[in-house]
């Protein structure tokens, strides 16, 4: 893991008279959850700012990177850009589970900026507010081929409408 672009050098921000450095990370991942695929390219590119703390490392930033999401409802595949804050802090005492290691004169900043980017995605995703969502029929794509609507209501629930009794069957 010596050529990881992730594994960075911060000997100079542990001395007594250190100051804050800018590190640029850009490389490509294979992250997902679920339906939401962070892509190779382009690659994964973080502007990190280096703090030097007692006992530490703090790392903050923001990170950008493009994502191939399926929509939960009509299942297309859209790329999205998108860009999140940073923010982590790596201790030598490794004590509890808020940090993240400090070894001897390097941090590895791959597991935060994965916990990080993965925690900025969405729980679902959708293609937007004109998806006309789960098909009718295996054969039709309602993105495309609105030919197969025959004018009756789209929601999933529509074919509960003839369980119900009207009140005032009884005239």
């Amino acid at each position: 893991m010596a050529n990881s672009p992730f594994l960075l050098n911060v000997s100079d921000l542990l001395g007594n008279e250190a100051s804050s450095r800018s590190v640029t990370v850009a490389a490509p991942v294979d992250w997902r959850v679920e339906m939401i695929e962070v892509i190779n390219d382009p690659p994964l590119e973080a502007d990190l700012v280096l703090h030097p703390v007692s006992g530490g490392v703090a790392v903050t930033g923001r990170a950008r990177f493009t994502t191939k999401d399926t929509c939960y409802r009509c299942l297309r595949e859209t790329l999205t850009d998108r860009d999140t804050s940073i923010g982590a802090l790596f201790d030598a005492s490794n004590d509890d589970d808020e940090t993240y290691p400090l070894e001897g004169y390097e941090i590895d900043v791959s597991q935060m900026l994965r916990d990080e980017v993965l925690l900025s995605l969405p729980m679902i995703e959708d293609c937007g507010d004109d998806c006309p969502g789960v098909v009718s029929s295996a054969q039709t794509d309602l993105n495309t081929d609105l030919s197969g609507d025959d004018g009756e209501s789209r929601s999933p629930f529509a074919v509960l409408k003839g369980l119900l009794e009207p009140e005032d069957r009884t005239e």
